[in-house]
């Protein structure tokens, strides 16, 4: 749980760093694109942290990513927060019902929770999942055992 709080106190850190630098700002629609899609840490739930595409995953971390082999983008979730995926954004929509590779890097048992059949899969500690095909892009909910 320290690693998320550092993480945050980081990307907080570094965001007033930039909001003093003086100078003329330009920025490019390209640029204006990828600050909107990107959500701010303090929009996130409680316990979650935002990684950058295709990063590791963090000690003490469950993390979810949108495409197999631990690829696109991704999120962290701090053992013992309960949250709904519809709450992290990812592509042209949320994470729910739109993740492919899990990593449970904590000492908890994750249960992962498609709320439209009712289903509730574990994922164990210091496991990786690559979805089944059966079981892709079909989880909403992150709850512990």
């Amino acid at each position: 749980m320290a690693n998320w709080k550092a993480r945050l106190l980081v990307a907080t850190t570094a965001l007033a760093a930039c909001a003093t630098v003086t100078g003329p700002a330009v920025t490019t629609a390209a640029q204006a694109a990828t600050v909107t899609t990107q959500p701010a840490q303090a929009d996130l739930p409680p316990g979650v942290v935002q990684l950058d595409d295709a990063e590791g995953c963090p000690p003490a971390t469950l993390c979810l990513y949108q495409h197999y082999k631990r690829q696109g983008p991704a999120y962290g979730i701090g053992a013992g927060y309960k949250v709904a995926l519809k709450a992290l954004p990812m592509g042209n929509g949320t994470a729910a019902n739109n993740v492919s590779s899990w990593v449970n890097n904590t000492h908890s048992l994750a249960v992962l929770i498609d709320e439209d059949n009712g289903k509730a899969r574990p994922l164990y500690p210091g496991q990786p999942l690559e979805e089944p095909t059966s079981d892709n892009d079909t989880v909403d909910l992150v709850d512990w055992a």
